[in-house]
């Protein structure tokens, strides 16, 4: 290093010099395998079929039989190396956003808290999200540049429940809202007392039920009439029916209506819960949410319009 460096600054090297020579290093130790490995990822793909880095592991094992080989994370990222395979979401159609949305939405949340005074104990954030029978999640195994990225499904992907999930600013979480779809409650959950069971024709929420949701949860969480609170959803039409409208005036509650169009990037509530990242399993329920009031802040807000005066203002509680 000292001869290259007193060489530099002579001038004798131009360029920067190769630390490796092309063709140097370790050589692959199972090519032939590794070429069959990226056939069945791709015989795969081409079904639509997810594969996670744990199923490429596993092709791996299936196919290498050598009793030394471990098929380590770090091997399976040099192999999807070689293979130019990447880690790819599922490719969805764009939403137009307005500009400027994160902005507008602080600027206009934070005029409702000055002009209430209120403290973050009394700020909460409300969404209805649905849980899938089949969630088989969004990223997958794919060639690297690929347009298109699509994962077949078990065909339950349409059967689901509704659940609403509410927390305060503070990181306070309220009693999970869980709607079924029936006319019965079943025996097997009838006796759940961390969150509120309610059915419905369909499994989806309803002007009732929200009327339901206020009265077990929202006002259950505090004193109605203690002190003012501020409530932020979206418009989802049951949320600003006269009733539901009446009912939150009487708990002295102030709405800010947030209309749709940045679900994605404000409302983590609304997004099903996914073990991408981790590849851990997905059938895992948070149990801060199940069985207890953790203090983790999960408030988010559900989308914007144009006009800053009309997402605080268009369904005002005065």
């Amino acid at each position: 290093m000292e001869l290259e460096e007193l060489m530099k600054k002579q001038g004798k090297i131009a360029c920067k010099v190769r630390k490796r020579l092309s063709g140097g290093g370790r050589k692959v130790q199972f090519p032939v395998q590794e070429k069959l490995i990226a056939r069945r990822i791709l015989q795969q793909r081409a079904l639509h079929v997810r594969v996670l880095r744990r199923d490429a592991a596993r092709f791996a094992k299936e196919i290498i039989t050598n009793p030394s080989f471990k098929a380590s994370p770090g091997w399976i990222s040099r192999f999807m190396r070689r293979h130019k395979f990447v880690t790819r979401v599922k490719t969805t159609a764009g939403q137009s956003l307005p500009k400027n949305v994160s902005d507008r939405i602080v600027t206009t949340c934070s005029k409702r808290i000055r002009r209430n005074q209120l403290p973050l104990p009394c700020i909460a954030n409300m969404d209805e999200t649905a849980i899938w029978a089949d969630m088989p999640g969004n990223s997958t195994i794919e060639v690297r540049g690929a347009h298109t990225v699509q994962i077949s499904t078990t065909g339950h992907d349409k059967q689901r429940i509704t659940i609403c999930l509410a927390a305060f600013a503070d990181g306070t979480k309220l009693k999970p809202f869980v709607v079924f779809k029936g006319k019965r409650i079943p025996k097997e959950i009838s006796n759940v007392h961390a969150a509120v069971i309610k059915m419905s024709d369909n499994g989806w929420m309803n002007e009732d039920l929200t009327m339901e949701w206020i009265a077990t949860v929202w006002n259950d969480s505090v004193d109605p009439g203690s002190a003012k609170r501020m409530l932020v959803w979206d418009t989802f039409k049951c949320h600003f029916t006269s009733s539901v409208k009446s009912l939150l005036e009487e708990s002295n509650t102030d709405i800010v209506a947030v209309p749709g169009g940045c679900t994605k990037i404000l409302q983590p509530a609304d997004s099903p819960p996914d073990a991408d990242d981790s590849e851990e399993d997905e059938s895992e329920v948070d149990d801060e949410w199940s069985l207890t009031q953790g203090s983790d802040n999960e408030d988010g807000l559900d989308g914007v319009e144009d006009s800053e005066d009309e997402v605080v203002d268009s369904h005002e509680i005065d």
